[in-house]
């Protein structure tokens, strides 16, 4: 079934502007009969929780190591305090959206420690982090059959009662994948991927996958833009033709960036 995948950050959900937006630009496409299932992550506000019960935040690439108490701030954080606020601003606007718990839909299995960009060659035990084996599309084709707009938290288990930290960018593209979604666009604060990040009209309107990756050993994209942009190059490899990185700056941003890609974020081609 034809879909559109958006996902987006906790940074998203943090300003009331932005997820306003969001919704917005959700309502418009579905209005417009279009099929949309958002996927969304937490971590900027799990971040600020974790520094409020005194647990620093550990970053690698930009990926989050998921210790016990950690794993237990993304419980709060994701299926509550986000996916509720995703559901109740969609619930206001008229629309048929249905939380979805990563537990059920996704098999995973713990990832060992490995060698990620960003770790300087390191191996890194990311703790209660998972790697994704499979995901079941099977509710979520019925959800869209119904017209119901999936809005899927990360958190997953390994289906021997281990809960497991995925990263969001990581589900919206094995979703993107076993429903045969038409488009990707994963939303960013910044919106794109940027020479320098502190000039916006340095922005890259196109890249295909070997401009970013030697952006990627330049540092040009790095942090949390690195897993993002790596997850996508799944997409491509898949024979998606491209995926995209925008904001919500405005209702309008991700109804252009959809319509007419790299005119307001970045698109990324094989």
């Amino acid at each position: 079934m034809s879909c559109i995948v958006i996902k987006f950050g906790g940074e998203v959900t943090q300003s009331p502007e932005q997820i306003a937006n969001l919704a917005d630009s959700v309502k418009k496409l579905h209005d417009h009969g279009e099929n949309i299932i958002l996927v969304h992550g937490g971590g900027p506000i799990a971040s600020e929780l974790s520094k409020k019960m005194g647990i620093e935040p550990n970053m690698v690439g930009g990926r989050r190591v998921t210790c016990e108490k950690t794993l237990e701030i993304m419980k709060m954080v994701l299926p509550g305090i986000v996916n509720s606020n995703v559901l109740n601003i969609l619930n206001e606007r008229g629309l048929p959206a249905a939380a979805v718990s990563g537990i059920g839909l996704v098999k995973a299995h713990k990832r060992p420690p490995k060698v990620v960009s960003g770790s300087n060659g390191e191996k890194v035990d990311f703790g209660h982090v998972g790697d994704v084996d499979d995901i079941d599309p099977t509710l979520l084709n019925h959800l869209l059959e119904k017209r119901f707009i999936p809005v899927i938290n990360p958190l997953s288990s390994d289906g021997n009662g281990m809960m497991l930290n995925i990263n969001a960018d990581t589900i919206a593209t094995w979703v993107a994948r076993k429903v045969n979604a038409k488009k990707v666009v994963l939303v960013t604060a910044i919106g794109g991927v940027f020479k320098d990040i502190s000039d916006l009209s340095s922005r890259y309107a196109c890249i295909n996958m070997a401009q970013a990756k030697e952006l990627i050993s330049e540092g040009i994209i790095q942090g949390g833009m690195i897993p993002k942009i790596e997850e996508g190059f799944k997409l491509l490899e898949a024979g998606m033709e491209s995926f995209h990185i925008a904001n919500t700056a405005n209702p309008e941003t991700l109804l252009k960036e959809i319509e007419k890609p790299g005119s307001v974020g970045t698109a990324i081609i094989q």
